[in-house]
């Protein structure tokens, strides 16, 4: 590879904040403490019946009050999905120091957000009121609740930020994509920060239905957190759904320079690329997701060579486990970095996904620790060092990660230590 044309630094994207809400934690030290105790915090299904269904595991997120962060006159007029993605906000900004004043206007400051179902949760509950007591039973603002974009629009209006506002809809790949336009948005110099991340609440009747009527997610029967999610397993029989968010503060490095922001890591490459193929099946050549790889590679100007660590999407489904793999033997060679799939500690929380993975690559590299695989006893997969069971400390510079989506969306994300 030629040597590496350097960008000026206002066109350079660094992460100086993160801020998730996951299972496993809910802020970046109780995630890391998440991560630390190697378990699972998957559990059967506590919100809602599911005699029903044959899936009967998830990974709640329990306790969990926006009220703590934000008034109630707030709140209330929020669904899940965004308080969890408001709260991931506050905690990144926090995080950042970065001063975004109360009644301050940023025409500089962006958002880009991902969600896969945005509201559903708030209107299947609505609905429901709706069947039993008629129109005026519903809230007056479910229909500023429901729909995806009332994510990025609350964090815009909030924190006043008029630059791009944004949210992707990418299915499982909707947080990478997400994290991929603020990179984006940097490099075009379109804005100086950008608030971004994705946030998820399908833990309900009805989505978890459709999604064990697809026959998608595991059927485990037994103790939950010791097997139901098992990623590169060869056992592995669906994914555990999970909720939440991430959330991160990007800026240019120019203007995390000059206010000395402390900066986990830079957004070197992404790339994004459809298979074209089917829903639900990935394309059995792999070439898509093979490129997909290459060209966040070649974005960020490194080989394969240089990446120290891989976050797979791993999602413990049989098929997409086993073509991943396989996928990064081709592309990696036998010289491949250590790969782990990290679902067993958040669920898979959807269009969360692949922020939630973002912010544990990035605690990954601040601490030098190769996250596990969690649950994982032998393999069929493409022979990988799939980190079984007990993470490790290494030092980690470079971080390849994998979300990928319903419709065959395939995409990858490169993050290097600054």
């Amino acid at each position: 590879m030629p040597a590496r044309a350097e960008l000026p630094p206002d066109r350079r994207a660094v992460i100086t904040g993160i801020g998730p809400v996951t299972a496993a934690g809910i802020g970046k030290d109780a995630l890391w403490s998440g991560l630390l105790s190697e378990r699972s915090p998957v559990s059967r299904v506590t919100r809602f019946d599911v005699a029903q269904s044959k899936a009967k595991c998830a990974a709640e997120i329990s306790g969990f009050d926006a009220g703590q962060w934000f008034a109630p006159h707030e709140t209330k007029r929020w669904d899940r999905c965004t308080q969890f993605a408001m709260v991931a906000a506050q905690l990144a900004i926090s995080d950042s120091g970065l001063e975004l004043k109360s009644g301050e206007l940023h025409p500089r400051s962006a958002v880009s957000f991902g969600t896969a179902l945005g509201g559903i949760a708030d209107a299947e509950a609505q609905h429901a009121k709706f069947i039993a007591e008629g129109a005026r039973a519903i809230s007056r603002s479910l229909a500023l609740q429901i729909y995806g974009g009332a994510t990025h629009s609350n964090i815009s209006i909030h924190w006043g930020l008029q630059g791009s506002a944004t949210t992707h809809s990418n299915s499982c790949a909707s947080g990478n994509v997400a994290l991929g336009d603020a990179w984006r948005l940097i490099r075009e110099g379109a804005a100086d920060v950008v608030i971004a991340g994705a946030a998820e609440s399908p833990l309900t009747p009805l989505t978890f239905a459709a999604f064990d009527q697809i026959h998608t997610m595991s059927r485990w029967q037994g103790e939950p957190a010791s097997r139901a999610c098992r990623p590169f397993d060869a056992a592995r029989d669906g994914f555990v759904m999970g909720e939440g968010a991430a959330c991160f503060v990007i800026e240019s490095l120019k203007h995390a320079s000059q206010r000395g922001a402390r900066i986990y890591a830079e957004i070197a490459g992404f790339s994004l690329v459809s298979e074209a193929h089917h829903m639900t099946i990935p394309r059995p050549d792999g070439e898509p997701l093979r490129r997909a790889m290459q060209n966040a590679l070649a974005a960020a100007q490194l080989n394969p060579s240089d990446v120290d660590y891989i976050n797979a999407h791993a999602s413990s489904t049989p098929q997409n486990d086993f073509n991943e793999a396989a996928q990064i033997a081709a592309v990696f060679g036998n010289n491949a970095p250590p790969v782990s799939g990290t679902k067993a500690f958040t669920g898979h929380a959807l269009g969360a996904a692949g922020a939630m993975e973002c912010a544990i690559c990035l605690l990954a590299i601040e601490h030098g620790w190769t996250p596990p695989t969690l649950n994982f006893e032998k393999s069929e997969c493409a022979p990988l060092d799939f980190v079984p069971n007990h993470g490790r400390e290494t030092p980690i510079k470079t971080v390849l990660s994998n979300s990928f989506g319903f419709g065959g969306v395939d995409s990858c994300l490169v993050l290097k230590k600054a």
